[in-house]
């Protein structure tokens, strides 16, 4: 038998078929690089099994007549799988899943094998096709298609009918300009009206030529217009807000939910991106997402811009698809309010504490640091992290000291109460000692109800020291002051006074007058050292207020007053009793109250002493005929200024106004024609037993 290279006409089936396959099999590599996984596997088996099928059509007009039927059975064998890659092809680019289904797949499955055994048993069975030798259009052996092949071809017909449908549905949904591909995918459809004409003319060779329209579908796709075909399918995404860009950044589709949020899209198709929405910026240069801010009706509206590149054979289009992320990017966005706020918060009380302590840290309730502040280093040496975990006695050599410690956070553990320990002596790394003070608060397990909260509760103590150096440094000046005023000035003055008052008497006339005011410098002297005494003996007492019976402590005084002058004229206005929360050195305060009058009123003072009550305060009046207590003096007993401190009186006043202020009293002096009355309010206690709850 001639060979179909010998005519004309063989030449060209031998021809078609060739490139058809060579054209399938080239452009798989271009297929490859199709983003889409799914896409890409259903393209690439598509144009394998099409070219593979076209090859064995030309193999089939080549190979001896022995081989041909079954060449042309393994061509048939490719032809029909081919037809599943189309349909798997058509639902992964349309976005279906009925590629992924099982239920189709198995069904599909079945129905290839029961088709390829079929094909296979042809030989036996000579349903599917028969063959006999012919000359027309050229001498070959012709292939007479039998009824199972057919049936068989009209079920790759239907299911070819299914993939095109859902792309051209796909196209418009879309609303995209598809008119170039729906005239290349149409081309899918060409070859069946060929195979139709083929059975009914001899001038055809029945050979089915679907590998023609494949392959230019596939090329069509890959190398012209792989751009629109990337669009189209962006496009159709449902209700997905979508622009489509190409690969330097122009304008090539948007859906109609992208045009929603943007109107500025409408018309812009070849213009530049960031032209058209100013939010947008260098998106085409970057694979990094964008938040944009639109503004809305009432509050602003947030999208996600994520871009993603495609690529089609050497097409590449950037689709950038537009998410609403309006609540998350609000909550988001009051998050980061919040944690603005909470830093601010946070550096405003590290300022506090800075301010107020030298230290901060926290021990749990096995007695070991848990948390020590940056700070610490500076006082102790220790950096926090050789602090925590330890126990807290690394800091404190002295054994009584370290018990106490213990004894005053367990304290803060088991009754839940804040704990104050005064000049806590701490060894730093160098071996000095360090004086502090220390708040330490009890900390609670915050899943318990702040209103549920029991010492049981209590997981961490929470202590603030501060620096008491200078503090103590001062009160140790101030305490060798005050024992030299008390006994070294002191006794010299009384020495000094003795000789002054026995010169007074020895002496006459001019000479005596000196004496004698030198024994007034040294009497004011001895006074100025009294008032110090004295505050020095009320300046380390307990703040502890307890109640006390100010009438019964006014009556006493003025007795005393009485006998001690007996030219001052007193009358007084007092209750049986009046109770107020104070402590007992406010005797002190009145009676310098008291005594001022008489030493500084006049040769026949005149004093009115008051005591009465309210339901918050005890009020004692001292009023006397005077001729006024002088500003200077006034200032020092109701504000404690300490400008005018030149003499005993000044000093005797500051210790009142010292007194009664620090026992939460108030003071205040009222000067007129008639003299001045000088008013003291403290705090009332209505019981007795107000004393005992104190002291526990």
């Amino acid at each position: 038998m001639l060979s179909p290279l010998d005519t004309p006409t063989g030449s060209v089936y031998v021809a078609v078929f060739f490139l058809t396959g060579v054209a399938c099999l080239v452009s798989i590599p271009r297929a490859r690089t199709v983003v889409d996984e799914e896409v890409r596997y259903g393209l690439v088996g598509l144009l394998g099994l099409t070219g593979l099928w076209s090859l064995f059509k030309t193999s089939y007009l080549l190979v001896p007549t022995t081989f041909k039927p079954a060449t042309y059975i393994l061509g048939l064998i490719l032809g029909f799988g081919a037809v599943w890659a189309w349909l798997y092809f058509a639902s992964a680019y349309t976005g279906r899943t009925l590629h992924r289904r099982r239920t189709p797949r198995r069904l599909a499955g079945g129905i290839f094998l029961f088709i390829t055994a079929v094909k296979l048993t042809n030989p036996i069975h000579q349903l599917y096709f028969t063959t006999v030798e012919t000359t027309t259009p050229f001498r070959h052996l012709a292939i007479r298609h039998g009824v199972i092949h057919w049936a068989s071809t009209g079920l790759s017909y239907v299911l070819a009918g299914v993939g095109l449908f859902m792309i051209f549905e796909m196209y418009v949904e879309s609303g995209y300009d598809t008119g170039p591909l729906n005239a290349l995918t149409a081309l899918l459809a060409l070859p069946v009206t060929i195979d139709i004409v083929a059975v009914t003319t001899p001038y055809l060779l029945e050979l089915i030529y679907a590998p023609l329209g494949v392959a230019v579908f596939a090329i069509g796709v890959l190398f012209a217009f792989g751009e629109q075909f990337l669009a189209a399918r962006t496009e159709a995404q449902g209700d997905a807000a979508t622009i489509v860009l190409s690969d330097e950044g122009q304008i090539r589709a948007y859906s109609a939910a992208a045009e929603d949020i943007f109107p500025e899209l409408e018309g812009s198709t070849g213009a530049y991106l960031e032209d058209v929405v100013t939010e947008i910026e260098d998106i085409s240069e970057t694979d990094d997402n964008q938040i944009i801010e639109r503004d809305a009706d009432d509050d602003p509206r947030y999208y996600l811009a994520s871009p993603r590149a495609m690529r089609l054979g050497g097409t590449t289009a950037r689709i950038v698809s537009l998410t609403d992320i309006t609540e998350s990017e609000r909550q988001r966005r009051d998050l980061i309010r919040r944690e603005r706020e909470l830093d601010e918060r946070n550096e405003l009380l590290r300022a506090i504490v800075s301010a107020s302590f030298a230290f901060v840290f926290r021990v749990d309730t096995e007695g070991k640091f848990s948390f020590v502040s940056k700070s610490t280093e500076a006082y102790t040496g220790y950096t926090p992290e050789e602090l925590v975990g330890e126990p807290i006695s690394v800091v404190i050599s002295d054994k009584e000291t370290v018990q106490k410690a213990y004894g005053d956070f367990y304290d803060a553990i088991q009754n839940g109460e804040s704990v104050q320990s005064r000049e806590v002596p701490i060894e730093t790394r160098a071996g000095k000692t360090l004086y502090v003070d220390v708040r330490a608060e009890p900390i609670y397990d915050p899943e318990v109800d702040p209103d549920e909260r029991t010492p049981e509760d209590v997981v961490e103590v929470q202590a603030m020291a501060q620096d008491v150096g200078e503090r103590r440094n001062r009160k140790n000046l101030i305490n060798v002051i005050n024992r030299v005023l008390r006994h070294n000035v002191r006794n010299k003055l009384t020495v000094i006074n003795g000789y002054a008052e026995v010169l007074a008497e020895d002496l006459d006339d001019e000479d005596a007058v000196k004496a004698e005011r030198i024994l007034d410098a040294g009497d004011r002297l001895l006074d100025l050292s009294e008032s110090a005494r004295r505050i020095e003996s009320n300046r380390g007492l307990s703040p502890e207020l307890e109640p006390l019976d100010v009438t019964a402590m006014i009556r006493d005084l003025v007795t005393q007053l009485e006998d001690d002058n007996p030219e001052v004229s007193t009358t007084v206005d007092l209750p049986e009793s009046t109770f107020a929360k104070t402590k007992p050195r406010i005797e002190t305060a009145l009676w310098e109250l008291l005594e001022n009058v008489a030493k500084h009123t006049g040769p026949e003072p005149t004093m009115k002493v008051t005591v009465s009550s309210t339901d918050e305060e005890a009020v004692i009046r001292i009023s006397d005929d005077g001729s006024g207590l002088p500003d200077a003096e006034q200032r020092v007993l109701t504000t404690g200024e300490e400008e005018p401190l030149v003499h005993g009186q000044g000093l005797g006043l500051f210790l009142t106004h010292w007194i009664i202020t620090n026992v939460n009293g108030a003071i205040s002096a009222e000067v007129t024609d008639r003299g001045t009355t000088v008013e003291v309010r403290l705090p009332v206690s209505s019981m007795r037993g107000d004393s005992d709850e104190s002291r526990e």
